[in-house]
């Protein structure tokens, strides 16, 4: 199985699939604190009494503006403090039954949903210094080794279309590099933490692959980048996952075109009858 190739159709359909679904999006940026009951509103403010909010953390940024989420109406989030959200609108003209509950959705989620829509990822499974066109996500095989030690490989002897085969497996877990190039550091952290995302949802995917011990680790360390003129921005996920190689040897039978009987008689005994002659 060839991994690399797999995975950057795996990067592709899954930016495909998020810019389609804006609601996969704002998955990425949740935390316990984005939801709650209100305390009180008033127009233009909503209040929750349990909240830490750090102040201002909500309000617009270059990149886009939050929202606060009531039943089914939205209201752009103008500031915020510990406990109140100053909104755009009146949220006290939302029905009673759907003010129990409330989700912020922070500014980065427009943020990552403009930068999927608007440019394109690149996706490249050769080696790059740094990719030309950003944003872009380099794959690359950082180590490929045999997972289980022993002497000898599982050995099956098995019938595949009509053909008598050898199948010999080897477990290999290979440490596969995955790398998003970005042009400023907030869109470097969302790819990040897309991809983070997409590789959770992705498990039942991998196991169809015959993928299993899947985990992942991150890491921010480019030394190389601060020799380059180009002001780029990297973040690195590491994916692991352990597979089962598999390779054939068929057989080489002859085929039995014809049977000949061969009887030898020396130590046996006939007892014949003859019919009788009219």
């Amino acid at each position: 199985m060839i991994i690399e190739s797999r995975l950057a159709d795996w990067i592709s359909a899954g930016v495909a699939l998020y810019n389609a679904n804006p609601l996969m999006i704002e998955q990425i940026f949740y935390d316990g604190s984005q939801t709650g009951g209100p305390s009180a509103l008033a127009p233009a403010l909503l209040t929750d009494s349990t909240q830490h909010w750090l102040p201002g953390e909500f309000a617009p940024k270059e990149y886009g503006t939050g929202f606060v989420r009531l039943g089914t109406h939205h209201f752009p989030i103008i500031d915020n403090t510990e406990t109140t959200l100053t909104l755009d609108g009146d949220p006290t003209t939302v029905p009673p039954a759907e003010q129990e509950l409330y989700q912020v959705v922070p500014p980065g989620v427009q943020g990552l949903a403009t930068l999927l829509a608007t440019k394109p990822v690149v996706v490249l499974t050769e080696f790059a210094q740094v990719p030309v066109k950003l944003p872009a996500i380099t794959v690359r095989l950082e180590r490929d080794a045999q997972g289980d030690m022993w002497i000898g490989e599982s050995l099956e002897h098995l019938q595949i279309d009509s053909a008598q085969v050898d199948m010999r497996s080897q477990v290999m877990t290979g440490n596969y590099l995955l790398s998003m190039w970005t042009a400023n550091r907030e869109s470097a952290l969302w790819m990040y933490a897309w991809a983070q995302n997409w590789l959770l949802n992705s498990l039942a995917i991998f196991a169809r692959w015959g993928l299993y011990d899947v985990s992942m680790g991150g890491s921010d360390l480019d030394p190389q980048l601060q020799y380059l003129p180009e002001r780029t921005y990297a973040r690195h996920l590491l994916l692991t996952a352990s597979r089962v190689e598999r390779a054939v040897q068929v057989q080489n039978l002859e085929w039995v075109d014809r049977l000949c009987l061969r009887i030898c008689a020396e130590y046996a005994q006939f007892n014949l009858t003859i019919p009788a002659m009219d």
